[in-house]
């Protein structure tokens, strides 16, 4: 791939240096070798206009923020719509959900295209200008990395990575490599950062939107990045994935434990004033609740819907099939406004990361590797990452929940179009039954984590391709290119943009061929073998 037209960032860094002026700014950056344990005077002065926009510009791109219509592409749809957390009553918009992406066919290339362009091209900037791998800023930004760049190969298969910053046409390298890099630079990151977090150090606080620079979160969220990282292996290289585990257990500072451990770009300075893009495309009426969440929603009793979304004008939580024909008029959708919408203000939090998914990561570790001796069994792990769930969006009545063998999924009715109504797609209880056999345990376990990672489709798309849970309704309409989609298995994976054939077709072929298959919708990627 040809990245090495550096983007500048001028316009960032004129308002990094507006926004402070009254702080000193220097260009001058030198290889750190330092006593790991003190702080020097010159690392309290590392937050400065130039590199701390950079890593600021890492920050917001993580998952985009800046651009509503970028994050309705990469998020709603693509991962947040292939596992029905929302649907859309637009069939412009709802040709991902079809598979053809009429639209616009630079769509679904835009996630690959956004991460080089706005992270890989800021984390290049930042390695040249820190200049020391045993510099705890690096270390941080090394995070943000991968916390960018699972996303991307998740979502495609093979990505330029291990040559990124060394040599000007990078090729394609295999998911399998690029994984083991990532576990390699998470553990060299947590190392950097140890004895820095365990004193109290805080490191670009001024620029951290996330954490305001507390390196012991920084530590916690890569831990927890590495458990998720080492769970997309379960299948096909488990014993990488145990070595991983392993060592994540053993690593300092832990996990996410708590609600105030999230991951998420909060408004605060200096970026107090971002919109929520979620906001702004419920302005469009282009968003309203996925029917597979209205089905374990509805059918649960899920006191977690009410946080979630906003009722229907007729006080019913109601969603949308994905990939409804093209022929659909948006407005009967959505005149009598029948459908509900995400329940969010102009101040939402982004989230990436919560502690409840550290105890379903643990549930499924516990289930499929009992060796492992991870503090408790399967369904201890399970019924605490509902509670935490619970907590994190501050409902009640956790423990009646967890008990009830009753309530399954609900039908999904569409009072629109009858015939897009559909029965449920599983007969799942919450209740945890020891009796029941390995996949039905595995279902339950991740149809919770499914439930409690909302709005992160990215992570439960995943999830959905590698167990095959939760049961997610297929979309009514296939338009995948030479049916290449199986409508039952449902999307496997996003072709790479259509610019690299034009500016880089000899390498992006090459990488092609590491995929094991053509590139379409409805070849796997590795992990999901």
């Amino acid at each position: 791939m040809k990245l090495y037209k550096i983007i500048r960032l001028k316009g960032i860094l004129c308002f990094a240096i507006v926004a402070f002026g009254s702080m000193s700014c220097t260009n001058n950056f030198q290889e750190y070798n330092t006593n790991p344990d003190e702080v020097t005077d010159e690392m309290a002065n590392w937050d400065n206009a130039k590199s701390g926009s950079f890593f600021l510009q890492m920050q917001q791109n993580v998952i985009p923020i800046h651009e509503p219509s970028d994050y309705q592409v990469i998020e709603v749809m693509t991962g947040d719509g292939y596992v029905g957390y929302f649907g859309s009553p637009d069939p412009n918009i709802n040709s991902a959900g079809r598979y053809s992406w009429s639209g616009n066919s630079n769509w679904p290339g835009l996630m690959f295209t956004r991460a080089y362009k706005d992270v890989m091209n800021p984390w290049r900037e930042l390695k040249n200008m820190i200049n020391n791998e045993n510099d705890p800023r690096y270390a941080i930004v090394q995070i943000l990395k991968v916390a960018t760049m699972h996303r991307v190969t998740d979502s495609y298969g093979p990505i330029p990575y291990l040559k990124f910053g060394i040599e000007k046409e990078v090729a394609y390298d295999t998911q399998k490599d690029v994984y083991y890099r990532f576990f390699e630079e998470l553990d060299e990151a947590v190392k950097v950062l140890d004895n820095h977090a365990t004193n109290g150090e805080k490191i670009f606080s001024d620029w951290d939107c996330v954490y305001r620079g507390d390196l012991k979160s920084w530590v916690k969220f890569a831990n927890t990045l590495r458990f998720r990282l080492a769970m997309h292996l379960s299948n096909v290289d488990a014993g990488k994935a145990k070595v991983e585990i392993q060592a994540a257990l053993k690593a300092p500072h832990g996990f996410l434990t708590g609600k105030s451990d999230m991951a998420q770009l909060q408004h605060v300075y200096p970026i107090a004033t971002y919109s929520s893009p979620w906001y702004i495309i419920n302005g469009w009426k282009d968003i309203a609740m996925g029917a597979t969440l209205d089905s374990y929603l509805n059918g649960y009793e899920d006191p977690r819907m009410t946080v979630y979304f906003l009722p229907a004008s007729d006080g019913k939580y109601r969603g949308i099939r994905a990939g409804l024909p093209k022929e659909v008029v948006k407005d009967t959708y959505t005149k009598d406004e029948l459908f509900s919408v995400p329940n969010v203000t102009n101040t939402t939090n982004v989230v990436w990361m919560r502690a409840s998914e550290v105890s379903f990561l643990k549930a499924e570790a516990a289930l499929r590797w009992p060796d492992l001796n991870l503090g408790g069994n399967a369904q201890f792990f399970y019924e605490e990452g509902v509670r935490k769930s619970f907590e994190e969006q501050g409902v009640s009545g956790a423990d009646d929940y967890l008990s009830n063998e009753e309530l399954k999924p609900a039908a999904y009715e569409d009072p629109v179009t009858s015939t897009n109504s559909a029965d449920p797609m599983t007969t799942l209880t919450v209740a945890w039954k020891e009796g029941d056999g390995f996949q039905r345990k595995l279902e339950r376990i991740i149809t919770q984590k499914y439930i409690a990672l909302y709005p992160v489709g990215q992570e439960a798309w995943t999830d959905f391709r590698r167990t095959g849970y939760p049961k997610v309704f297929p979309v009514v309409s296939n338009e995948s290119s030479g049916n290449c989609v199986n409508t039952n298995l449902q999307i496997r994976r996003l072709p790479y943009p259509r610019s690299e054939y034009d500016t880089n077709r000899v390498i992006v072929e090459a990488g092609v061929k590491l995929l094991d298959g053509p590139d379409n919708a409805g070849t796997r990627v590795w992990w999901n073998e």
